[in-house]
Protein backbone atom coordinates (compact mmCIF):
# COMPACT_ATOMS: atom_id res chain seq x y z
CA UNK A 1 0.00 0.00 0.00
CA UNK A 2 1.43 3.17 -0.97
CA UNK A 3 1.97 5.80 1.42
CA UNK A 4 0.59 9.84 0.65
CA UNK A 5 1.64 12.79 3.16
CA UNK A 6 -0.62 15.06 2.60
CA UNK A 7 0.25 18.82 4.56
CA UNK A 8 -2.52 20.44 5.35
CA UNK A 9 -3.88 22.71 8.16
CA UNK A 10 -6.52 21.28 10.32
CA UNK A 11 -9.75 22.93 8.40
CA UNK A 12 -8.43 22.06 5.15
CA UNK A 13 -7.23 18.35 6.43
CA UNK A 14 -11.69 18.71 7.42
CA UNK A 15 -12.81 19.79 3.91
CA UNK A 16 -10.59 17.50 2.10
CA UNK A 17 -12.10 14.17 4.11
CA UNK A 18 -15.80 15.78 3.67
CA UNK A 19 -14.61 15.31 -0.30
CA UNK A 20 -13.29 12.13 -0.49
CA UNK A 21 -15.36 10.43 2.23
CA UNK A 22 -16.89 8.39 -0.81
CA UNK A 23 -13.93 7.80 -2.28
CA UNK A 24 -11.88 4.25 -1.64
CA UNK A 25 -8.57 5.21 -1.66
CA UNK A 26 -6.20 1.94 -1.27
CA UNK A 27 -3.76 3.78 -0.23
CA UNK A 28 -2.66 5.16 3.90
CA UNK A 29 -3.30 9.14 4.02
CA UNK A 30 -0.89 10.45 6.23
CA UNK A 31 -2.19 14.22 7.32
CA UNK A 32 0.73 16.78 8.61
CA UNK A 33 -0.03 20.12 9.85
CA UNK A 34 1.89 22.49 7.71
CA UNK A 35 3.32 24.64 10.86
CA UNK A 36 5.39 21.11 12.02
CA UNK A 37 8.35 21.26 9.97
CA UNK A 38 9.90 18.51 12.37
CA UNK A 39 7.06 15.83 11.48
CA UNK A 40 7.25 15.98 7.99
CA UNK A 41 10.86 15.26 8.12
CA UNK A 42 10.24 12.80 10.37
CA UNK A 43 7.90 10.86 8.28
CA UNK A 44 9.02 11.31 4.76
CA UNK A 45 11.29 8.58 4.48
CA UNK A 46 7.86 6.65 4.19
CA UNK A 47 6.29 8.75 1.78
CA UNK A 48 5.08 7.48 -2.20
CA UNK A 49 3.79 11.01 -2.46
CA UNK A 50 4.31 14.62 -1.05
CA UNK A 51 0.87 16.61 -1.38
CA UNK A 52 1.41 20.63 -0.45
CA UNK A 53 4.70 20.65 0.70
CA UNK A 54 5.28 24.04 1.51
CA UNK A 55 8.53 25.96 -0.35
CA UNK A 56 9.85 26.80 2.59
CA UNK A 57 10.74 23.15 3.60
CA UNK A 58 12.27 22.10 0.25
CA UNK A 59 15.86 21.65 0.49
CA UNK A 60 18.29 18.60 0.09
CA UNK A 61 17.72 16.98 2.88
CA UNK A 62 14.42 16.57 2.59
CA UNK A 63 15.08 14.80 -0.49
CA UNK A 64 17.95 12.83 0.70
CA UNK A 65 15.34 11.62 3.58
CA UNK A 66 12.18 10.72 0.31
CA UNK A 67 14.01 7.37 -0.07
CA UNK A 68 10.65 5.91 -2.00
CA UNK A 69 9.05 9.57 -2.93
CA UNK A 70 7.46 9.06 -6.54
CA UNK A 71 5.78 12.16 -6.65
CA UNK A 72 5.18 15.85 -5.28
CA UNK A 73 2.19 18.52 -5.42
CA UNK A 74 2.64 22.10 -4.66
CA UNK A 75 -0.51 23.85 -4.49
CA UNK A 76 -0.01 27.18 -5.84
CA UNK A 77 1.30 27.88 -9.91
CA UNK A 78 4.58 29.26 -8.65
CA UNK A 79 7.15 26.54 -8.33
CA UNK A 80 10.83 28.38 -8.82
CA UNK A 81 11.51 27.77 -4.97
CA UNK A 82 11.38 23.93 -5.81
CA UNK A 83 14.19 23.60 -8.73
CA UNK A 84 17.04 22.72 -6.39
CA UNK A 85 19.33 19.95 -7.54
CA UNK A 86 18.40 16.69 -5.44
CA UNK A 87 14.86 17.13 -7.19
CA UNK A 88 15.41 18.44 -10.84
CA UNK A 89 17.68 15.73 -11.32
CA UNK A 90 15.63 13.29 -9.32
CA UNK A 91 12.80 10.81 -11.45
CA UNK A 92 10.14 12.35 -8.43
CA UNK A 93 7.17 13.66 -10.55
CA UNK A 94 5.81 16.72 -9.80
CA UNK A 95 2.80 18.21 -10.75
CA UNK A 96 0.91 21.89 -9.22
CA UNK A 97 -2.02 23.84 -9.35
CA UNK A 98 -1.28 26.26 -12.61
CA UNK A 99 -4.62 26.57 -15.01
CA UNK A 100 -6.31 26.43 -11.73
CA UNK A 101 -6.25 29.69 -10.72
CA UNK A 102 -6.69 31.47 -14.00
CA UNK A 103 -10.15 32.01 -13.25
CA UNK A 104 -9.34 34.44 -10.78
CA UNK A 105 -6.03 35.67 -11.95
CA UNK A 106 -7.14 36.88 -14.91
CA UNK A 107 -10.42 38.40 -12.91
CA UNK A 108 -8.09 40.34 -11.07
CA UNK A 109 -6.10 41.33 -14.23
CA UNK A 110 -9.08 42.59 -16.12
CA UNK A 111 -10.11 44.37 -12.41
CA UNK A 112 -6.85 46.34 -12.63
CA UNK A 113 -7.21 47.21 -16.19
CA UNK A 114 -10.49 48.83 -15.56
CA UNK A 115 -9.29 50.50 -12.08
CA UNK A 116 -6.88 52.37 -14.63
CA UNK A 117 -9.67 52.73 -17.15
CA UNK A 118 -12.28 53.91 -15.55
CA UNK A 119 -10.08 55.77 -12.78
CA UNK A 120 -11.42 53.82 -10.20
CA UNK A 121 -8.57 53.78 -7.93
CA UNK A 122 -8.41 57.58 -8.05
CA UNK A 123 -11.92 57.87 -7.04
CA UNK A 124 -11.63 55.61 -4.21
CA UNK A 125 -8.80 58.12 -3.36
CA UNK A 126 -11.08 60.93 -3.11
CA UNK A 127 -9.85 62.55 -5.99
CA UNK A 128 -12.44 64.63 -7.61
CA UNK A 129 -13.60 64.31 -11.12
CA UNK A 130 -12.33 67.49 -12.71
CA UNK A 131 -8.97 66.45 -11.52
CA UNK A 132 -8.75 63.20 -13.25
CA UNK A 133 -8.36 62.34 -16.96
CA UNK A 134 -11.60 61.15 -19.19
CA UNK A 135 -11.92 57.50 -18.81
CA UNK A 136 -11.23 55.75 -21.58
CA UNK A 137 -13.07 52.97 -23.63
CA UNK A 138 -11.18 49.09 -24.22
CA UNK A 139 -13.03 48.62 -27.62
CA UNK A 140 -10.21 48.63 -30.20
CA UNK A 141 -7.51 49.18 -28.06
CA UNK A 142 -4.84 46.22 -28.44
CA UNK A 143 -3.58 43.92 -25.59
CA UNK A 144 -0.35 42.23 -25.55
CA UNK A 145 -0.35 39.37 -23.07
CA UNK A 146 3.33 37.92 -22.03
CA UNK A 147 2.71 34.07 -21.14
CA UNK A 148 -0.47 32.18 -22.89
CA UNK A 149 -0.16 29.49 -20.49
CA UNK A 150 -3.78 28.87 -18.91
CA UNK A 151 -3.77 32.04 -16.93
CA UNK A 152 -2.84 34.28 -20.15
CA UNK A 153 -5.12 32.70 -22.34
CA UNK A 154 -8.26 33.13 -19.12
CA UNK A 155 -6.79 36.81 -19.63
CA UNK A 156 -7.60 36.90 -22.98
CA UNK A 157 -10.61 35.15 -23.46
CA UNK A 158 -12.14 37.60 -20.93
CA UNK A 159 -10.41 40.98 -22.84
CA UNK A 160 -11.56 39.95 -26.51
CA UNK A 161 -14.91 40.43 -25.12
CA UNK A 162 -14.53 43.66 -24.85
CA UNK A 163 -13.60 44.00 -28.59
CA UNK A 164 -10.02 44.32 -28.21
CA UNK A 165 -7.05 43.49 -30.09
CA UNK A 166 -5.33 40.62 -28.43
CA UNK A 167 -1.98 40.01 -29.19
CA UNK A 168 -0.49 36.92 -27.11
CA UNK A 169 3.94 36.84 -26.69
CA UNK A 170 4.87 33.57 -25.55
CA UNK A 171 7.65 30.82 -25.39
CA UNK A 172 5.83 27.88 -26.72
CA UNK A 173 3.24 27.81 -29.61
CA UNK A 174 -0.13 27.72 -28.59
CA UNK A 175 -3.25 26.06 -30.10
CA UNK A 176 -5.10 28.33 -32.58
CA UNK A 177 -7.82 30.12 -30.35
CA UNK A 178 -10.26 32.62 -31.70
CA UNK A 179 -9.77 34.94 -28.98
CA UNK A 180 -6.23 35.66 -29.96
CA UNK A 181 -5.39 37.59 -32.94
CA UNK A 182 -2.15 37.57 -33.60
CA UNK A 183 0.66 35.18 -31.82
CA UNK A 184 4.83 36.15 -31.58
CA UNK A 185 7.35 34.04 -29.45
CA UNK A 186 9.57 36.18 -27.12
CA UNK A 187 12.06 37.10 -29.60
CA UNK A 188 9.58 39.15 -31.17
CA UNK A 189 8.71 41.36 -27.60
CA UNK A 190 10.48 44.55 -28.07
CA UNK A 191 9.16 44.77 -31.75
CA UNK A 192 5.71 44.27 -30.24
CA UNK A 193 5.53 46.78 -27.41
CA UNK A 194 5.33 50.05 -29.60
CA UNK A 195 1.96 48.96 -30.90
CA UNK A 196 0.34 47.88 -27.75
CA UNK A 197 -1.82 49.83 -25.58
CA UNK A 198 -2.11 47.68 -22.73
CA UNK A 199 0.96 45.30 -21.84
CA UNK A 200 -0.57 42.15 -18.82
CA UNK A 201 2.41 39.91 -17.99
CA UNK A 202 0.98 36.07 -16.76
CA UNK A 203 4.31 34.16 -17.64
CA UNK A 204 5.98 32.15 -15.36
CA UNK A 205 9.16 32.73 -13.35
CA UNK A 206 12.39 30.85 -14.86
CA UNK A 207 15.76 31.74 -15.25
CA UNK A 208 15.17 32.95 -18.96
CA UNK A 209 11.89 35.57 -17.19
CA UNK A 210 14.16 36.80 -14.33
CA UNK A 211 14.17 40.19 -15.25
CA UNK A 212 12.52 39.81 -18.92
CA UNK A 213 10.78 43.39 -18.77
CA UNK A 214 13.38 46.31 -18.09
CA UNK A 215 14.39 50.15 -18.71
CA UNK A 216 14.61 49.11 -22.94
CA UNK A 217 10.88 47.84 -22.48
CA UNK A 218 8.93 50.12 -20.96
CA UNK A 219 10.88 52.81 -23.39
CA UNK A 220 9.43 50.90 -26.36
CA UNK A 221 5.58 51.33 -24.59
CA UNK A 222 3.54 54.10 -25.95
CA UNK A 223 2.71 57.12 -23.46
CA UNK A 224 -0.19 56.83 -21.87
CA UNK A 225 -0.34 53.18 -22.22
CA UNK A 226 -1.15 50.75 -19.17
CA UNK A 227 1.20 48.05 -17.71
CA UNK A 228 -0.36 44.88 -15.38
CA UNK A 229 1.77 42.35 -13.82
CA UNK A 230 -0.22 39.12 -12.25
CA UNK A 231 2.77 36.89 -12.57
CA UNK A 232 6.00 37.08 -10.27
CA UNK A 233 7.74 40.44 -9.57
CA UNK A 234 10.80 39.31 -10.55
CA UNK A 235 10.32 39.33 -14.19
CA UNK A 236 10.07 43.07 -14.24
CA UNK A 237 13.04 45.10 -13.12
CA UNK A 238 11.18 47.24 -10.20
CA UNK A 239 13.45 50.04 -10.04
CA UNK A 240 13.44 50.03 -13.94
CA UNK A 241 9.66 51.98 -14.00
CA UNK A 242 11.41 54.60 -11.58
CA UNK A 243 14.70 55.32 -13.47
CA UNK A 244 14.54 58.66 -15.12
CA UNK A 245 10.56 58.97 -14.00
CA UNK A 246 9.36 55.78 -16.69
CA UNK A 247 6.25 55.45 -14.68
CA UNK A 248 5.21 59.06 -15.43
CA UNK A 249 4.58 57.77 -19.49
CA UNK A 250 2.05 55.40 -18.50
CA UNK A 251 -1.74 56.27 -17.44
CA UNK A 252 -1.58 53.15 -14.95
CA UNK A 253 0.30 50.74 -13.76
CA UNK A 254 -0.87 47.45 -11.64
CA UNK A 255 0.92 45.26 -9.56
CA UNK A 256 -0.36 42.16 -7.56
CA UNK A 257 3.33 41.54 -7.61
CA UNK A 258 6.18 43.10 -6.78
CA UNK A 259 10.16 42.38 -6.44
CA UNK A 260 10.82 42.94 -3.21
CA UNK A 261 7.61 41.52 -2.28
CA UNK A 262 6.17 42.41 -0.01
CA UNK A 263 7.33 45.96 -0.58
CA UNK A 264 9.08 48.06 1.84
CA UNK A 265 6.27 50.90 3.24
CA UNK A 266 8.92 53.54 3.07
CA UNK A 267 9.18 52.46 -1.30
CA UNK A 268 8.65 55.28 -3.63
CA UNK A 269 6.23 52.65 -5.68
CA UNK A 270 3.80 52.55 -2.42
CA UNK A 271 3.32 56.41 -2.96
CA UNK A 272 2.66 57.10 -6.73
CA UNK A 273 -0.44 57.86 -8.18
CA UNK A 274 -0.92 56.30 -11.12
CA UNK A 275 0.36 52.75 -9.84
CA UNK A 276 -2.18 50.15 -7.87
CA UNK A 277 -0.96 47.17 -5.58
CA UNK A 278 -3.03 44.64 -5.42
CA UNK A 279 -0.23 42.82 -2.39
CA UNK A 280 -0.09 39.59 -4.13
CA UNK A 281 -4.42 38.78 -3.88
CA UNK A 282 -4.63 37.81 -7.84
CA UNK A 283 -5.06 34.38 -7.23
CA UNK A 284 -7.69 34.31 -4.05
CA UNK A 285 -11.05 33.15 -4.55
CA UNK A 286 -14.29 31.73 -2.76
CA UNK A 287 -13.51 28.57 -5.10
CA UNK A 288 -9.71 28.14 -5.34
CA UNK A 289 -9.28 25.77 -2.90
CA UNK A 290 -12.46 23.71 -3.61
CA UNK A 291 -10.42 23.12 -7.36
CA UNK A 292 -7.38 23.03 -5.86
CA UNK A 293 -8.81 19.60 -3.90
CA UNK A 294 -10.41 18.63 -6.72
CA UNK A 295 -7.34 18.06 -9.08
CA UNK A 296 -5.51 16.64 -5.42
CA UNK A 297 -8.47 14.10 -5.71
CA UNK A 298 -7.84 13.15 -9.30
CA UNK A 299 -4.19 13.05 -9.52
CA UNK A 300 -4.46 10.57 -6.53
CA UNK A 301 -6.71 8.23 -8.57
CA UNK A 302 -4.29 8.19 -11.52
CA UNK A 303 -0.64 7.78 -8.81
CA UNK A 304 -2.62 4.72 -7.54
CA UNK A 305 -3.57 3.54 -10.96
CA UNK A 306 -0.18 4.23 -12.89
CA UNK A 307 -1.65 6.75 -14.84
CA UNK A 308 -0.17 9.83 -15.89
CA UNK A 309 -0.61 12.84 -13.46
CA UNK A 310 -2.43 16.01 -14.29
CA UNK A 311 -0.46 19.26 -14.07
CA UNK A 312 2.93 18.13 -14.95
CA UNK A 313 5.11 20.54 -14.23
CA UNK A 314 8.78 20.57 -16.77
CA UNK A 315 11.63 20.29 -13.95
CA UNK A 316 14.03 21.87 -16.70
CA UNK A 317 11.87 24.64 -18.37
CA UNK A 318 10.51 25.39 -14.66
CA UNK A 319 6.70 25.24 -15.54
Amino acid sequence: MKNIIYIANKQNKRKFLKEIKNESFKSNLIFIDDAYKNKIFEKIHLADALINCPRRYVDKILFKKAKKLKWVHAGGAGVEEYFIPEFVNSNIMFTNGKILQGPEVADHAVGLLLSITRNLHLHIKGDSKENIKRPIELRNKTCGILGMGGIGLCIAERLKSFGMKIIGISEDLIPLVTFVDEFYTSEKLLEVLPSLDVLICAAPYTKDTSKLLGVKHFKKMKKDSIFINVSRGKIVETNALLKNKLYLKFRGIGLDVTNPEPLPKKHKLNNLKNIIISHHSAGLSDKNRERARELIIKNIKRFLKNKPLLNIVDKIKGY
